[in-house]
């Protein structure tokens, strides 16, 4: 039997109550075609974390993982991330990586998705545990400037958990533990904002078009990004819907478009091309999913690490050239 005790009391003391992920339970739009779809994609984060924090040994983890539907790979991988990264800080032994040897040695294909897991995991824990659960960027797979996808997680979490706080009330974050400038912070928190919009709104582009444009327009581009991130990374919509997207985002098509290179790159990676990313890919990119994919791979091409500018956001701001 795969999972231990202490396994299995970590998943009865740890594990987020599949309620808490419920659209109902979150006060989010119940009436949209996209409900069922964002809805289960959560879910699956859910099952991902249960199976991660019970199991004793990273096979038995993947075994279960794959065994999941396969266009929400993901978002399992996504909530073992934020399971392993746990297992990591309630460790006794100082300086025990588990995520690390997890996404290095088992999914490194979804690390797109497990950054943003271990945002989930920061997002639940206090501040001051934050330098014990961060992996070390150079011991994870593909380019380390992609660890701001953790903030991005963070962002995430609290809009879709405390969304009066961080989408009605715009709330900022404030400073934050982590190695950037808070002015980018900032940015980034906001682009895990616009994603949780999505789901907020149901996939309704004009509800989430009238949320993005009560924010103050600097904040814009970036909820806009995340949006086009999660509207091609989990769907919900059919062509007329992403239509809608293109056309509201319409000043800022660069940062919307950008979002979707970075969730197309990420299923590309995964190997888990889905029919909604695909039609998001060509509606909102206007460019075929490997050639979209591609762009990314190029744009991250000796990315500078002393710049005043953090190496993240030049890989962004190349992806975004494309479409300017």
């Amino acid at each position: 039997m795969a999972a231990s005790i202490a396994g299995m009391i970590r998943k009865f003391v740890l594990t987020p109550p599949t309620g808490e992920v419920s659209f109902a339970e979150r006060g989010f739009d119940l009436t949209t075609p996209a409900r069922q779809q964002l809805e289960n994609s959560a879910l699956q984060f859910i099952v991902g974390f249960e199976i991660a924090i019970e199991q004793r040994d990273d096979e038995s983890v993947v075994t279960r993982l794959e065994a999941l539907e396969r266009q929400y790979h993901g978002f399992a991988y996504e909530g073992a991330a934020m399971a392993y990264t746990l297992r990591d800080v309630l460790s006794p032994r100082p300086g025990n990586r588990q995520i690390e040897r997890f996404l290095s040695g088992y999914a490194p294909q979804h690390i797109f998705m497990a950054y943003i897991g271990i945002g989930f995991a920061l997002a639940r824990l206090p501040m001051r545990l934050w330098r014990r659960a961060l992996p070390n960027p150079m011991a994870l797979p593909d380019h380390p400037s992609l660890n701001w996808l953790i903030i991005d997680g963070v962002g995430f979490h609290n809009a879709f958990f405390e969304t009066d706080t961080w989408v009605r009330e715009q709330r900022r974050p404030g400073p934050l533990p982590w190695d950037g400038p808070q002015w980018y912070v900032d940015k980034v928190f906001d682009q895990g904002i616009g994603r949780a919009m999505w789901f907020v709104y149901g996939g309704d582009v004009p509800a989430l078009t009238a949320s993005i444009e009560d924010f103050p327009e600097a904040r814009r581009g970036d909820l806009w990004c995340g949006a086009g991130l999660a509207a091609t990374y989990a769907g919900g919509v059919g062509r007329d819907g992403l239509e809608a997207l293109v056309k509201s985002s319409i000043d800022y098509r660069a940062e919307v478009a950008q979002g979707a290179v970075f969730a197309i790159k990420a299923r590309e990676l995964a190997d888990v091309m889905t029919e909604h990313t695909d039609l998001a890919s060509r509606v909102i990119c206007d460019l075929d999913p490997h050639d979209a994919a591609t762009l990314a791979t190029r744009s991250v091409i000796d990315l500078p690490e002393d710049a005043d500018v953090p190496a993240y956001e030049i890989f962004r701001q190349r992806v975004q050239r494309h479409f300017a």
